[in-house]
């Protein structure tokens, strides 16, 4: 009797991306929300997702789901004299959330499968992986939420051909409250929204901001991070997606937070702050305001935490 291969799980984090002026391009990795994936080899080619929990069944369960398309992009590319792998998924985000939820399920995959098959690849690979996977999601292969999921942190991509991903500094004491709204907004809907033209004035601000944000990073000037986090372009036009949001980051604001905006592509909705008991009392503000606008939900307080990474006990 042939003693079944061992699992090899990999958990990768939320994201919060776009990050005010950062659309597609900058994005940070939370602490401790995120999904889970194992892998093993497997005697059969390909990819089989043999498990998926945690979706009600609203996740495909073929080469679709973006956990196997990562997990079959590093097959192909650098195992293809290996004969398969299996996986099982776990999700730990909403679906349709803002929170990065179909990247995790990718990032996730990518590092249990290079893990299981001993491939020792490098961020950039599994990142690229993990973008061919959003780029069959949601018809986008954009790296902000996968980069921060992959390297962990505050991540900076100035480039795609090629790729590279720059680590920011992370302040300390930077808290955020994140809140998701009981209600879906797909990220191609979201997409769809967006302007075809943008004034050349609104590239020269949001440019501007961009600059000071990573400037303040740098600093740690908290002050100054939160009024780099603004958005004239994409915002707007998202902002009527999400319910109750404009109110809820009126009163965000009013209350002391540092910042307050839409987390990807929403309706997850989070504000800045610099301590601990400001982020709970924001939290709760949050809370208040979507109920309020008939769409309550969950939230957490987070701070900036590590990238994916390996679960489960080491092969041997």
């Amino acid at each position: 009797m042939t003693t079944p291969r061992p699992w090899v799980e990999a958990f990768a984090p939320a994201t919060v991306s776009n990050l005010g002026p950062g659309f597609d391009c900058l994005g940070l990795a939370l602490r401790s929300l995120g999904d889970r994936v194992r892998a093993r080899r497997s005697d059969t080619p390909g990819v089989s997702l043999v498990e998926v929990t945690g979706d009600d069944g609203k996740l495909p369960r073929d080469e679709t789901n973006t956990a196997a398309v990562a997990a079959k992009q590093l097959l192909d590319a650098y195992a293809p004299k290996e004969a398969g792998v299996e996986l099982t998924l776990a999700k730990g985000l909403p679906l349709g959330s803002g929170l990065g939820s179909s990247g995790a399920s990718a990032v996730a995959a990518a590092v249990a499968v290079d893990a299981a098959l001993s491939l020792s690849l490098p961020a950039a690979v599994l990142v690229d992986a993990a973008r061919a996977a959003e780029a069959v999601a949601c018809g986008a292969a954009h790296p902000d939420n996968v980069a921060p999921a992959v390297v962990g942190g505050i991540v900076l991509i100035p480039s795609l051909s090629p790729l590279r991903l720059v680590s920011l500094p992370v302040p300390r004491d930077l808290w955020l409250s994140v809140y998701t709204p009981g209600c879906s907004v797909p990220t191609a809907e979201a997409r769809a929204v967006l302007p075809d033209a943008v004034p050349l004035s609104a590239t020269v601000t949001q440019a501007a901001r961009l600059a000071q944000l990573v400037h303040a990073l740098h600093q740690n000037d908290l002050p100054l991070l939160g009024e780099a986090i603004a958005d004239d372009i994409v915002e707007p036009a998202r902002a009527g997606l999400i319910p109750g949001y404009l109110d809820a980051k009126a009163a965000c604001l009013e209350a002391g937070a540092l910042a307050c905006s839409i987390s990807g592509a929403g309706p997850t909705t989070f504000a800045l702050s610099d301590r601990q008991e400001r982020a709970d009392a924001l939290l709760e503000i949050l809370e208040e305001s979507f109920t309020l606008a008939g769409v309550p939900g969950r939230g957490v307080v987070e701070q900036v935490g590590p990238g994916a990474r390996i679960t489960s006990e080491p092969l041997h």
